[in-house]
C-alpha cells in the first residue's frame, strides 16, 4: 500500500481526474500561482522566527521583513502566474509583509509556549497492522502551559472558514494522530489555525471518538482510491486553478493550443 499525504487525498476528493494526472500519471507542469508562492515565503519567514527563538535569538520585525524580501527576490520566477487583474508581484509581496507584521505584533515576544519543531515531518499509520500509512508536515508543534501540545498551521488564504469547518478539518486531525503516535505521553492536543489575512485564530479539539471516525473515513477513502478504475473529472470553482485544462474533457474547449502563453491556457477567462 502506498504512503499517502493529506494533500493527495484532498486532490482526489476535489477531482479524481486531477489526482490521476498528478499522482498516477505523474504529469508535471511548470506551474505555480502567486498565492502559493506568497504563502511559501510567509511560512519560511515564520519558520525562521521560531527556529531562531530556539537558539535564544528574538528577531526584530525589521529583520524578519528583510529576510522575507530577500527570499522573495531569490526565489521569484517570471513563470509564476498572477490571475487577478490589476494585481502585481508587488501587491502580493506587500500583502505577505502585512501578514507577517500583524502576526509579529500579536505574538511577540513569543514566550507563551515552547516550540518543539517547525516544518516537522510525521510518518504514521491508521490501523494496528500499519497497512494504511500517512505522511505530513506540521508548520509548528508547541507545548503550552498545562502540558497541552498545540499543532499550529499558518494560512494565507483570502477566505476565512467557520468554526464548523475547523472542527471537521481532516488535515490537522490526521496530524493529531501522527503526533500522539510519535510521542505516546501526549494526551491533550489543541489544533490551531492562524488565518493571517484576518489576524484570526481558529481552535479545535478532537475527541477519541472523532479520531476513530477520522481513521475509518480515511481508510475508506484510501481503499476507494486503490480500487479505482475510472477517474472522472469533477467540476467546481477550483477548475480555474487547475494545471491540466488541456487534458480535461470539461475544460479542454478553453485550450487553444500550445502556442498560447501559459497564463491564457490555465486562466482562459482572465
Amino acid at each position: 500500500m502506498p504512503v499517502y499525504s493529506y494533500s493527495q487525498l484532498n486532490v482526489y476528493k476535489e477531482c479524481p481526474l486531477k489526482y490521476k494526472l498528478r499522482y498516477r500519471d505523474r504529469i508535471k507542469r511548470d506551474y505555480e500561482i502567486i498565492e502559493s508562492f506568497m504563502g511559501t515565503m510567509v511560512h519560511e519567514t515564520l519558520k525562521k522566527c521560531y527556529d531562531n527563538l530556539g537558539l535564544s535569538k528574538i528577531d526584530t520585525l525589521d529583520n524578519l521583513l528583510a529576510y522575507y524580501g530577500k527570499i522573495w527576490q531569490e526565489n521569484w520566477r517570471d513563470s509564476i502566474l498572477i490571475r487577478k487583474k490589476g494585481l502585481t508581484q508587488e501587491s502580493y509581496m506587500a500583502k505577505g509583509e502585512k501578514m507577517i507584521k500583524v502576526y509579529y505584533e500579536r505574538y511577540s515576544p513569543f514566550d507563551t509556549d515552547v516550540t518543539i519543531g517547525t516544518e516537522m515531518r510525521l510518518n504514521f499509520h491508521l490501523d494496528d497492522e500499519k497497512k494504511y500509512r500517512m505522511i505530513g508536515y506540521v508548520d509548528r508543534l508547541a507545548r503550552a502551559q498545562g502540558g497541552v501540545y498545540e499543532i499550529h498551521d499558518y494560512k494565507t488564504s483570502a477566505h476565512l472558514p467557520s468554526q464548523q469547518d475547523a472542527d471537521n478539518d481532516w488535515q490537522l486531525g490526521l496530524y493529531h494522530i501522527g503526533i500522539q503516535q510519535r510521542w505516546l505521553h501526549i494526551k491533550d492536543v489543541r489544533l490551531i489555525w492562524h488565518y493571517l489575512a484576518f489576524d484570526t485564530e481558529l481552535v479545535s479539539y478532537r475527541t477519541p471518538q472523532a479520531i476513530t471516525s477520522l481513521c475509518q473515513n480515511t481508510r475508506r477513502l484510501i481503499d476507494e482510491i486503490e480500487s479505482a478504475q475510472d477517474f472522472p473529472p469533477r467540476e467546481s470553482w477550483l477548475c480555474s486553478w487547475c494545471e491540466y485544462p488541456d487534458l480535461c474533457p470539461l475544460r479542454k474547449h478553453f485550450f487553444k493550443g500550445e502556442t498560447l502563453p501559459l497564463q491564457q491556457i490555465l486562466f482562459p477567462m482572465s
